[in-house]
């Protein structure tokens, strides 16, 4: 950047010289450009080596910005301070069109601001259309009931049953279900 606002996410000069070096060996054309201002980007067309370099960039404090897809908040275990989710809707490919993101996926993106480990305090952000805000204002500040999915996964669990030698007739399956 021409006038140094960006490195303003470099925590310290030993940051700078490792995020320097690092970033001469990405694939990644973007990244490479980010990588020595401090700000990382994860997503699945990465190579799977530029996606560890950012974990681990990220992961050691090198990294203070990162982006990222979902997938980085849903399954790597990586905390941080602020957590900003830009767009709450995921394409459902068996619905064939968008949907919300789950209770569960929010719940567990914001999760990662402020781990008591690593931070004192944490910040969220959600960033969604005007008809949704009431529904993620109460995720935030109401429990929400918590709803068995049993029923829609009956079938599948009195077959594992039967398989497992659990149930072996009709009446083993009442007694099973009550």
């Amino acid at each position: 950047d021409a006038d140094g606002k960006l490195a303003r996410f470099v925590p310290e000069r030993t940051s700078a010289a490792v995020l320097k070096s690092e970033a001469e060996n990405v694939a990644n054309d973007a990244l490479r450009e980010l990588l020595p201002c401090g700000i990382g980007v994860h997503h699945a067309g990465l190579s799977k080596v530029d996606r560890t370099l950012v974990e681990d960039l990220f992961a050691d404090g090198h990294i203070q910005v990162l982006v990222s897809t979902a997938t980085l908040a849903w399954g790597v275990n990586l905390p941080a301070r602020t957590v900003i989710i830009k767009g709450t809707q995921v394409y459902s490919p068996e619905r064939g069109a968008w949907q919300e993101l789950s209770p569960m996926d929010v719940m567990q993106m914001l999760g990662r601001a402020g781990r008591p480990a690593f931070d004192r305090r944490g910040e969220g952000v959600v960033i969604t259309g005007m008809t949704q805000v009431q529904y993620y204002l109460s995720l935030m500040t109401q429990q929400l009931p918590i709803e068995s999915q049993f029923v829609s996964r009956l079938a599948d669990s009195l077959n594992a049953e039967v398989v497992a030698g659990a149930v072996r007739s009709v009446r083993d399956a009442v007694a099973w279900l009550s």
